[in-house]
C-alpha cells in the first residue's frame, strides 16, 4: 500500500503531471471528434510543420534559465532567412551546406550582439532584444529589398535539408530531435549547463561560487541566436518560400512552449523533457483545432487558455508535492 502510494505521489508530483494530463485529454477527444489526425502522414506532417516552433523553444530555453528572455529570435529567422535565401538563388551551383554554416554563423553574431547588450552592458533582456528584434526586422526587408521568393527560385539541395526524408522522417524533424537531445545533454550534464541554472537560480550566490555571470549570459544568448539563424534557413527550405516578415511573433510561441514545459521564466528551473512534451502539445493542439470546422478563429484563444490550465495544473500538482514533501519533513522531526 505504502509502495503504491509512493508511486502515485511521484507521479502527481511530477512537473509534467499537468502537462501530460491535459495532452491525454485532448487525445481522448480527438479520438473521438478527428480520428485522422493519428494517421503517420498526418502526423508527422503535424510536427514538420511546426518543427521551427521546436527549435526556437529550445534556443529560447537557454535563455530563460539565466533569468532572461529573448523576443528578437522571430526577427533572426527572418533576416537571416533572408540572408540565405537572397544569396542561395544568386548562387544556386553552390553546395547547400555552405547556407547552413552560413546561417548558422550570421545567427551566432545576432546573439552574440545580444549577449553583449545584456551580459556585458547590462541592459535588462526585455529591452535589449526589442530593440535588436527592430534592427533585424530591418535588415531582413533591406536583404530582400521587400521581395518574395518562390519556390522555383530556391534549390532542390537547399529544400532537402527540411524535406528530405531520411528513415521516414523529413531531415528537419531529425535535425530537431538532435537538438532536443543535445542540448538535454548540454544543459543537464556539462559545466555550462550547471552555470546557467545556477545564475537563473541565484546570480549572488553564483558569484561567490566564482561563476561569471556576463559570461555565461553572453555564451547563451550566442547559441540562442546560432539555433535561431539554423530555424530561419530551415524555414526557407522546408516552405520553399521567403518573405521578410515571416516569423511575426514565433517568439511568442517558443516561449509558451517553454512555459507550458515547466521552463520558470523567473529562471533557474526546465528541463528538455518538458519542452519536448509542451512542443507535440501545441503542435497537436494546432493541427486539432484546424481539421474542426469553425473553430480555426478562436485557434489562439482555446491555444491561450489550454495553456493557462495546463500550466495551473502544473503548479497545483507541484504545491501539492512541496506540501507533501513539508508535512513528511515534519513528521520525521
Amino acid at each position: 500500500m505504502k509502495n503504491e502510494k509512493s508511486i502515485i505521489s511521484k507521479l502527481t508530483g511530477s512537473r509534467n503531471f499537468g502537462l501530460v494530463i491535459v495532452f491525454i485529454i485532448i487525445v481522448l477527444i480527438a479520438v473521438v471528434v478527428t480520428p485522422s489526425i493519428f494517421k503517420p502522414n498526418t502526423f508527422i506532417g503535424m510536427i514538420q510543420n511546426n518543427a521551427v516552433y521546436g527549435l526556437l523553444a529550445v534556443a529560447e530555453m537557454l535563455v530563460i534559465i539565466t533569468g532572461g528572455i529573448d523576443i528578437s529570435i522571430g526577427a533572426i529567422l527572418a533576416f537571416v532567412g533572408g540572408v540565405t535565401t537572397r544569396y542561395m538563388s544568386e548562387h544556386m551551383e553552390w553546395p547547400a551546406i555552405v547556407w547552413v554554416l552560413v546561417a548558422l554563423l550570421v545567427g551566432l553574431l545576432c546573439g552574440m550582439l545580444n549577449g553583449l547588450l545584456v551580459g556585458y552592458l547590462h541592459i535588462v533582456p526585455m529591452i535589449a532584444t526589442l530593440g535588436t528584434m527592430y534592427i533585424f526586422r530591418g535588415l531582413a526587408f533591406l536583404i530582400s529589398g521587400g521581395k518574395w521568393w518562390m519556390p522555383h527560385q530556391i534549390a532542390a539541395t537547399y529544400q532537402d535539408w527540411a524535406i528530405k526524408k531520411i528513415l521516414g522522417l523529413p531531415a528537419i524533424i531529425w535535425i530537431m530531435i538532435i537538438l532536443f537531445v543535445g542540448f538535454g545533454f548540454f544543459l543537464s550534464m556539462t559545466t555550462h549547463g550547471r552555470r546557467i541554472y545556477a545564475i537563473g537560480t541565484n546570480r549572488e550566490s553564483s558569484a561567490v561560487a566564482g561563476i561569471k555571470d556576463s559570461a555565461v549570459i553572453f555564451r547563451s544568448m550566442s547559441l540562442c541566436g546560432m539555433i535561431a539563424g539554423l530555424a530561419g534557413m530551415l524555414y526557407t527550405a522546408n516552405y520553399a518560400t521567403y518573405v521578410y516578415n515571416i516569423g511575426e511573433s514565433y517568439e511568442m510561441t517558443a516561449i509558451a512552449i517553454c512555459v507550458l514545459g515547466g521552463v520558470s521564466i523567473t529562471g533557474g528551473r526546465g528541463r528538455m523533457d518538458g519542452v519536448v512534451i509542451a512542443f507535440i502539445l501545441m503542435s497537436f493542439i494546432t493541427q486539432f483545432i484546424s481539421l474542426l470546422p469553425g473553430l480555426s478563429v478562436w485557434s489562439n484563444a482555446i491555444q491561450g487558455a489550454i495553456i493557462i490550465g495546463a500550466v495551473g495544473l502544473n503548479f497545483f500538482t507541484i504545491r501539492q508535492a512541496e506540501k507533501r514533501a513539508l508535512k513528511e519533513r515534519s513528521e520525521l522531526i
